[in-house]
């Protein structure tokens, strides 16, 4: 089914497939997980390679377990589409291991890919492969069934004779119906590509799971590695412009498929590709903005005073310099304020729009607030200078007077609270949460910014 490095099986546990099974002829283990093995086998009579998965023996006995594998092979066998892998057939061992037959995808993973291209990939190649698995979920999506483990090792690949790459969903382990869901089964997934109601038993799964996923894995085809767990609704990955150089409208047309609540991302994994093919030819792209978030935009007065931070109660001012901008076009004229928050009359009787922050500078300073807030040390480092490995980077703790304040000097910001944006000229703007403190962001060649100043609380 797909090629690995090395093969590791259970210490103490028999192999479970023999050499001979049927008419098929074992070649070679393939990878194991936590409750199967993967053999290639070679078919004789038809001259090609096929996959054989294979319970592991130490869960044969497991009926829950059991039962899960087999569905997994019928839900393989009701799709038919060239996008989803295919099986061949089904049997049991002569051990009682049950097994399935299924086709071999001979140019390993997206998984691989990644680790091939750690810059990332070309934007044409992601979004066709994007497209293809988009194809196979839907597919999926129409019978009800949602994957819920989509991630790059189970998108596999197999070679063309035109040189184009096939991609195929896989490994539909924990893939239920929409009326199946159980709370023991809803959290079995891979956490980096997992969406947030995963997580959270309040909370309906339904299909955008699988979108905000399949997101997830755009992300890290453009970026060269995996993001960081989104755990909560109010959890965010880092704005992909911001880790890779991306146009804008790719990054925008990723990062609402990664919205975390399902209503505000891509409807189905098919306008999600549709939207990401388009972006990464250079055509327009209407990002539709999140279903509460509201803007009103005003010409700014001439008299408009300088906002002033409220009296300090932790610590004053504090200047940072980013050593990576964030990759976002500015909309509209550079002298519009914006104001976040509930929909308003303006004052100038300028229109009101619907929409998430409207300037690359709102995105960038929201983005890095947002991060400090939430404890993503990693995602906030990448605005912060001379940090080789932001991953390491404890931004919480400030024991030594350095790291964590960052961190406080903003932790009393109401992040959700009023914003609106202003251009101090010579690609300077100031992004200020009303009554409570605001971030300059300066942009830098093009469409970037930094963050360069911080004043609150």
């Amino acid at each position: 089914m797909r090629r690995r490095a090395s093969f590791v099986r259970p210490h103490n546990v028999p192999v479970t497939l023999p050499q001979i099974l049927g008419r098929l002829r074992q070649v070679k283990p393939l990878g194991s997980g936590g409750f199967a093995e993967v053999w290639l086998y070679h078919d004789p009579d038809l001259d090609s390679p096929v996959a054989v998965k294979v319970l592991s023996a130490q869960w044969t006995q497991a009926a829950d377990i059991r039962e899960r594998f087999l569905q997994e092979a019928r839900f393989l066998r009701s799709v038919d589409s060239p996008h989803v892998v295919s099986v061949h057939d089904i049997g049991e061992t002569p051990t009682g291991a049950p097994y399935f037959v299924m086709a071999y995808a001979d140019a390993g993973s997206v998984a691989e890919l990644i680790t091939q291209h750690p810059r990332g990939m070309p934007p044409q190649l992601v979004a066709d492969l994007v497209a293809q698995a988009a194809a196979g979920l839907d597919a999926l999506h129409v019978r009800s069934v949602i994957h819920r483990d989509v991630k790059p090792a189970n998108i596999l690949l197999a070679g063309g004779s035109d040189g184009r790459l096939r991609a195929m969903v896989a490994d539909l382990g924990v893939a239920r119906a929409l009326d199946q869901h159980t709370e023991v089964t809803r959290q079995i997934g891979t956490p980096a590509y997992m969406a947030p109601e995963q997580f959270d038993e309040s909370l309906p799964i339904d299909h955008r799971a699988d979108v905000r996923s399949l997101g997830a894995v755009a992300w890290a085809m453009f970026a060269g590695r995996s993001p960081a767990p989104a755990l909560t609704v109010v959890s965010r990955v880092p704005e992909l412009g911001t880790v890779a150089p991306v146009p804008a409208t790719v990054s925008a047309v990723i990062m609402r498929a990664l919205e975390p609540r399902a209503e505000d991302r891509w409807p189905d994994a098919g306008s999600f590709a549709a939207a990401l093919t388009a972006a990464a030819a250079g055509r327009a792209v209407a990002v539709p903005p999140p279903s509460d978030a509201q803007t009103v935009l005003r010409s700014p007065s001439p008299t408009q005073p300088q906002p002033q931070p409220p009296a300090r109660r932790r610590r004053n001012a504090v200047l940072v310099t980013a050593a990576v901008g964030v990759a976002l076009v500015l909309g509209g004229a550079a002298t519009w304020f914006v104001a976040r928050g509930p929909a308003e009359e303006s004052a100038s009787g300028t229109e009101s729009a619907a929409g998430q922050p409207v300037s690359g500078a709102e995105t960038a300073a929201v983005r890095f607030v947002d991060a400090l807030q939430a404890g993503d040390c990693e995602a906030a480092g990448l605005y912060i200078p001379d940090l080789a490995d932001p991953a390491a980077w404890d931004c919480t703790d400030d024991a030594t007077g350095g790291d964590g304040f960052y961190y406080h000097i903003l932790e009393d910001l109401d992040a959700g609270g009023e914003r609106r944006v202003e251009d101090l000229g010579d690609g300077l703007f100031r992004v200020v949460w009303v009554d409570q403190g605001y971030v300059n962001m300066q942009r830098q060649e093009d469409t970037l910014f930094k963050v360069q100043q911080v004043v609150c609380c």
